[in-house]
């Protein structure tokens, strides 16, 4: 299994990936820690990787035999859309996404979610941000999905994802 997810932020990429990696016990890699790492030391509370760990770390999840990636569609991992044989458009309505961006945050800045970056006021506004450019597609994504039409999946519901979910191999195929 070679699994590519993608979707904007508070699509639900990250728990469906978390979900079919412990069902099936294939890797997963988000993207977003292939970039960025912790580093409290800075006002964001993470620092960007250089281009050559970044590339690396990318090119070492591409070469395990199974691999779940998780990431926003940024064009730097598209190697990651062509070699999945699945690609999982998370699309959920624009309103759930919002919904599900401000219940993070709030978890985050509680303590009761873990996060690579500081969940300050400017990044919800980043958050909101991002979610406007993906409805618009001033972000590509959907644009860099058509490319691979053949093998992408768009997820819009609950059902949506269940329906996949269950449509995967059991454990022991892997």
């Amino acid at each position: 299994m070679k699994l590519y997810i993608v979707g904007a932020v508070g699509s639900g990429k990250s728990t469906l990936a978390r979900r079919i990696s412990q069902r099936t016990g294939v890797p997963c890699t988000h993207l977003d820690e292939v970039v960025y790492e912790k580093d409290p030391t800075t006002p964001m509370g993470d620092r960007k990787r250089p281009e050559e760990e970044i590339a690396a770390l990318f090119e070492a999840a591409l070469n395990q035999p199974h691999f779940i990636l998780e990431d926003t569609g940024r064009e730097r991992f598209l190697a990651g859309m062509a070699r999945a044989d699945t690609i999982v458009l998370m699309d959920p309505p624009t309103r759930v996404r919002r919904y599900r961006i401000v219940k993070r945050w709030l978890k985050q800045r509680l303590g009761l979610e873990k996060s690579l970056y500081r969940p300050s006021f400017k990044v919800l506004r980043a958050m909101f941000g991002y979610t406007q450019d993906y409805d618009t597609g001033r972000d590509g994504t959907k644009a860099r999905v058509a490319r691979f039409a053949k093998k992408a999946r768009v997820l819009v519901t609950r059902r949506d994802v269940e329906q996949f979910l269950q449509s995967l191999p059991e454990i022991s195929n892997f």
